[in-house]
């Protein structure tokens, strides 16, 4: 009867240490929320800047395979 007390007063801790977690958890998911929506603007302006960046990038790569594309059509018709 001992061990049946001993177990119900584990799963009551148990339950209630879930429970603080996930009372926890939701506060600081909260917080989160609220101290990203006053940071919006600056992770947009990083996020553009990255953007930009990575968009310069893809277009200058592009402009070199068009270049070496050219070039070796140019081969060809010679070539031909």
């Amino acid at each position: 009867m001992e061990n049946l007390d001993d177990e119900d007063s584990i799963d009551d801790d148990i339950n209630e240490k879930l429970e603080n977690i996930k009372t926890r958890t939701k506060e600081t998911k909260q917080q989160l929320i609220e101290k990203d929506e006053g940071t919006d603007t600056i992770k947009n302006e990083w996020y553009n800047e990255e953007l930009k960046l990575a968009i310069g990038k893809m277009k200058k790569a592009r402009e070199n395979w068009l270049i070496k594309e050219e070039g070796r059509r140019k081969v060809r018709n010679i070539t031909q």
